[in-house]
C-alpha cells in the first residue's frame, strides 16, 4: 500500500527528482514546503524575528527603567513586591487547601481495614501517594522572602531581567540564523544535486 509521499510514483510514475522532492519534505529544512511548488528552489527562508522582537522589548523595557528618577524607581519596587507578596499568599492558600484535602483523605485511609493482608499494599500505596503530594510549608519561606525583600531590591532584580532577556533573545537569534543558513544551504545543496527533469 502506498505512502503519501509514493502514492503519486504509484499511481502515474514520476520523475526521480520530483520522488526526492517529495520525500525531502519529511525533513527539517523543508519541512514548510510542503505547499511550495515542489519542482522551483524556494525562496530562501527567513530566520524568525521573535527573538528579535523580545530584544526590542527587553531594550524598551530597560531604557525605560534606567531613566526613571530614584522616586520612581521606588514606586516600581514597591509595586512589584506588592503584586510578589499578593502572589505568593495567593500560592500558599492554595497549597494549604490542597495538603488539608490531602490530610483529609489519608485519615480515611489511616482508618480503614483492608480486607485482607493482600489489600495492605494497596492502602499503603495511597498513603505513599498522598505523603509525596503534599506542599508542606515551604510556601510561607516564599511570602516571608517576598516580604522581606528591599523594594530597591525588587527593582535591581527587573533591572538584571531585562538584561538577560537582551542577552539570552540575542544568543537564541544568532542560533536561529544559523540554522536557518543551515537549512537553506541543506535545499540548495540538494537542488543541486538533482538532474534537472
Amino acid at each position: 500500500m502506498p505512502t503519501g509521499y509514493t502514492a503519486e510514483l504509484v499511481d502515474k510514475g514520476i520523475t526521480f527528482r520530483r520522488f526526492v522532492l517529495q520525500c525531502a519534505r519529511a525533513f527539517g529544512a523543508c519541512i514548510m514546503q510542503r505547499d511550495d511548488a515542489i519542482d522551483v528552489l524556494p525562496e530562501k527562508q527567513k530566520p524568525y524575528d521573535y527573538h528579535l522582537k523580545a530584544i526590542k522589548e527587553a531594550e524598551k523595557k530597560l531604557t525605560k527603567m534606567k531613566a526613571m528618577s530614584l522616586n520612581k524607581q521606588l514606586e516600581y519596587g514597591k509595586e512589584k513586591r506588592s503584586e510578589a507578596v499578593a502572589s505568593a499568599i495567593q500560592s500558599r492558600s492554595k497549597q494549604q487547601a490542597e495538603d488539608a484535602r490531602l490530610e483529609a483523605m489519608a485519615a480515611k485511609v489511616r482508618s480503614w481495614n483492608p480486607p485482607t493482608k493482600d489489600h495492605q499494599g494497596l492502602k499503603d500505596f495511597m498513603l505513599e501517594q498522598i505523603r509525596i503530594s503534599k506542599n508542606g510549608d515551604w510556601y510561607d519561606k516564599y511570602v516571608r522572602e517576598a516580604e522581606e525583600k528591599t523594594p530597591e531590591a525588587y527593582f535591581t532584580d527587573a533591572l538584571s531581567a531585562a538584561v538577560r532577556d537582551i542577552n539570552y533573545h540575542t544568543k537564541e537569534h544568532e542560533k536561529e540564523v544559523e540554522r536557518t543558513n543551515e537549512r537553506n544551504e541543506w535545499i540548495e545543496q540538494l537542488y543541486r544535486s538533482l538532474p534537472s527533469r
